[in-house]
């Protein structure tokens, strides 16, 4: 009993070791895991947006828009 277990879990360990190895060969490659060019996002424009809220309880808000790939909140500050 103790072998047949042993030889199954060497066998999965094996099994699971064949799917990682695709994986492995495109460590050295920079656009590994890009659709290249399309993937990038376009210039960026940042600006402040604001004031939300009232009195002394309003801010300002900065957010940055990559075209392509949306808007980004930056950070905020008391108004």
């Amino acid at each position: 009993m103790k072998r047949m277990l042993s030889v199954l879990m060497v066998s999965a360990w094996l099994l699971m070791s064949l799917f990682a190895v695709p994986a492995l060969g495109d460590i050295g490659d920079p656009d590994a895991g890009t659709k290249g060019e399309e993937d990038q996002p376009g210039e960026v424009y940042c600006d402040w947006y604001g004031p939300f809220g009232y009195g002394d309880e309003a801010w300002w808000e900065y957010w940055c828009f990559w075209p392509g790939w949306g808007w980004e909140y930056v950070f905020w500050v008391w108004a």
